[in-house]
């Protein structure tokens, strides 16, 4: 397991391949209860996590005020494998028009589903390297598509 990790991580591929035709644009949420939801569509619809998941991550965010915020416009929503997630996953959501996640504005989601302590290490050495240089992000947020959101990704990572 550790070597197939560490080929993920000098070949670069795994939040790109994660990614492929779970990317959404959306005009506005109600809040950021409803952009979680919204932005863990993709992950529901594909059983890689159970509703019990997604109401896990937001019960962390009320128990930790908004943790998952890791930046300036960007929110990474995850929670315990524990709490229903069937595998090692990911979306990326933009919101057009930013929403307050107590306190803080929000346009880039990307939530999380792991299984274990180890296999989503590679991932989020690749979220680290696209989300690292606040350019990529706005850009992200400028994009009007999202084949032009897979191009930045693809040119990043």
């Amino acid at each position: 397991m550790k070597t197939n990790i560490r080929r993920i991580f000098i070949g670069g591929e795994m939040l790109k391949e994660l990614l492929r035709g779970k990317i959404q644009i959306i005009e506005e949420v109600e809040d950021w209860e409803d952009a979680i939801h919204k932005s863990s569509l993709p992950l529901l619809e594909n059983g890689s996590i159970e509703a019990t998941y997604v109401d896990a991550m937001i019960q962390m965010c009320k128990d930790y005020n908004a943790y998952i915020v890791l930046m300036d416009n960007f929110a990474m929503p995850h929670a315990s494998s524990d709490k229903g997630a069937n595998k090692l996953d990911a979306t990326l959501t933009i919101v057009r028009k930013p929403v307050d996640f107590m306190g803080k504005p929000v346009q880039v989601i990307l939530p999380l589903s792991f299984i274990d302590n180890q296999s989503h290490l590679a991932m989020l050495q690749e979220v680290a390297t696209l989300m690292g240089d606040e350019s990529n992000l706005e850009q992200l947020v400028n994009a009007a598509t999202i084949e032009e959101i897979e191009a930045i990704i693809e040119a990043q990572i």
